[in-house]
């Protein structure tokens, strides 16, 4: 457990006013991954930073920076200094380069000088403090949602009413980024408000998230469904120890299994909330309690004609009724349902896909006529790209196949979209499908993509074999490279990619039939024993194979290790008589 004083947990504090509030100097405000930074290291650090911004030229900050204590010091920095935030949807090089016309200054180090920290700020109003997020608009541009200090303010101040006394001293634990609205509330405005300590360490693995539970002992976790749904598949959610006091999610639904399954061995499901950049926080669930929405207290809402939701809402800067791109079922009480989306905006993964945009930069590409996108349903919904080649792209195709074009495309699209939304699967008719009445559907994109592997080579299933060591006729050892781009990655799962357990099973055989002599008699695959899957298998990863095999009983044992632990293992009987 880490040696930290406890912090004053009380009102939550404007952010307006933050810097002006009384807290003791040692209250913690973080901890920085090493060691915990208190009130007056952070308050010192702030106002140093906001006296450089003000006497730099530029109006307009972007905010790119990784470090979740470095990016709240800058974006308290420049409110401060009077200047406005720019924060990107993300930090992919397009993105910032179509963003250029709306910043003037990016916050990273050298950008400005020190200054002494003790000089007085001066006080801020909060509406006239201004947060520029920027998201992906349905045109393919990026779309300005402006916010204020105000609007941020108004939100923390409900949820420290709504859950404040349930939190407690708690420390803030999260696996989600800091970039987007609901990680910059809730993992880092609404903890710096109401005096909570946060963790600046993003616990993109469950063995992080094991350490960073165990480290504070008393915490809050600020996820999404895209690791919660998974997490009960990779670890023993009894090892998650102390448990969180509270477990929130937002950015997608969370499947009923995964929630069932928090409730069973945490004795609550997570609590949803559901919101937009646009729009901040409108309701919260917990699946333990039915699939209703609740309206965070203030909050109000109707429904317009076409079954969209209209909001009514004080965390607006304009009152104005909302209208959202989302279809609602209004229910007695003031609790709703939500349907599907009414526009051609997607998530992946609790990450917003504007397909327009895709499409868009798509056509950007030499090798491309026409592109469309559509989101494809499964086990995790993705994304399909329908191509039609230009005459370059066409001879590309043909000289170096299927394969190598689709790459080249997705290389194109990472310089623009984050990893997790990239297209899972690639079409390339000579023409866009379309309907009887001329036109383009998501049905007749969807009626392309049927399963096919008749373009997928060993390189794209198989680890590559850096070493083999043979013990005996019977041993054999192979020191193996896991390759990130092996299409066994692909939607298992993004944001979190692992190895599939049968993946690992059918490695074991496949590399046995290599190294033992079974060409004779090929032995024909009868059982699994003792299958232990003990660990999951990141991209890149660099694993040992033990592979042991008795002609005899037909038993093949297997293990993929790494220094540090053991992975997966097992037995697999073959029948050795046919």
């Amino acid at each position: 457990m880490a040696d930290m004083p406890v912090p004053a947990v009380g009102p939550p504090a404007p952010l307006h006013a933050l810097l002006d509030t009384w807290r003791p100097l040692a209250q913690p405000v973080c901890h920085d991954g090493r060691r915990y930074l208190v009130w007056e290291e952070f308050r010192a650090r702030v106002r140093q930073r906001a006296r450089g911004v003000a006497s730099s030229g530029g109006a307009r900050w972007l905010l790119v920076s990784e470090s979740p204590l470095d990016f709240v010091i800058w974006l308290l920095a420049v409110v401060h200094a009077g200047k406005t935030v720019v924060i990107p949807p993300n930090t992919q090089p397009s993105t910032i380069a179509r963003l250029n016309a709306f910043f003037d200054s990016v916050a990273e180090p050298g950008a400005v000088s020190d200054t002494p920290p003790d000089a007085p700020l001066t006080a801020l109003q909060p509406r006239a403090a201004l947060i520029d997020l920027y998201t992906s608009g349905s045109t393919g541009e990026p779309k300005r949602v402006r916010k204020t200090l105000a609007s941020f303010e108004a939100e923390i101040e409900t949820l420290e009413k709504l859950w404040g006394a349930t939190l407690g001293n708690a420390t803030v634990v999260a696996t989600v980024p800091h970039q987007h609205i609901y990680g910059l509330l809730f993992r880092l405005l609404w903890p710096l408000s109401a005096g909570r300590c946060f963790d600046t360490v993003t616990c993109a693995t469950p063995d992080t998230l094991q350490q960073r539970l165990a480290l504070f002992a008393d915490t809050v976790l600020v996820s999404s469904p895209a690791h919660l749904a998974r997490l009960p598949a990779l670890i023993s959610l009894a090892s998650l120890q102390p448990p969180p006091r509270l477990l929130f999610s937002s950015g997608g639904p969370l499947p009923i299994a995964a929630a069932g399954e928090f409730t069973r061995q945490f004795g609550q499901a997570p609590t949803e909330v559901f919101g937009s950049t646009e729009t901040g926080g409108v309701a919260w669930r917990r699946l333990e309690n039915g699939d209703a929405w609740t309206p965070l207290p203030g909050v109000r809402v109707d429904a317009a004609a076409d079954g969209a939701l209209i909001l009514h809402s004080p965390f607006l800067d304009d009152p104005s009724p909302w209208r959202m791109d989302d279809a609602v079922e209004l229910l007695p009480g003031g609790c709703f349902r939500l349907g599907g989306r009414l526009d051609r905006t997607i998530k992946v993964e609790e990450k917003r896909l504007s397909l327009p945009e895709m499409e868009a930069r798509l056509s950007e590409h030499a090798w491309v006529a026409a592109a469309a996108a559509v989101p494809l349903d499964g086990p995790r919904q993705t994304v399909g790209a329908v191509v039609v080649l230009n005459t370059d792209g066409a001879e590309r195709l043909l000289a170096l196949g299927k394969l190598a074009v689709r790459r080249e495309l997705t290389r194109h699209l990472a310089t623009c979209f984050e990893a997790v939304l990239l297209p899972r699967h690639w079409r390339f008719p000579d023409v866009l499908p379309v309907n009887e009445r001329g036109k383009l559907t998501d049905d007749s994109l969807r009626a392309l993509f049927t399963p096919s592997t008749s373009n997928v080579s060993e390189r794209d299933l198989l680890p590559a074999v850096l070493a083999v060591h043979r013990d005996s006729a019977a041993v054999v050892t192979l020191d193996l490279h896991v390759p990130p781009q092996l299409l066994h990655f692909a939607g298992h799962f993004p944001g979190l990619p692992i190895l599939p357990g049968v993946v690992q099973v059918d490695w074991a055989l496949r590399l046995a039939r290599r190294h033992f002599a079974w060409d004779a008699c090929l032995p024909r695959f009868s059982a699994l024993e003792k299958l232990k899957f003990h660990a999951p298998v990141l991209p890149d990863a660099r694993l040992r194979l033990q592979l042991h095999w008795d002609t005899a009983s037909g038993r093949l044992d297997f293990l993929f290790l790494t220094p540090q632990r053991k992975h997966a293992s097992g037995r697999i009987v073959l029948d050795v008589d046919t």
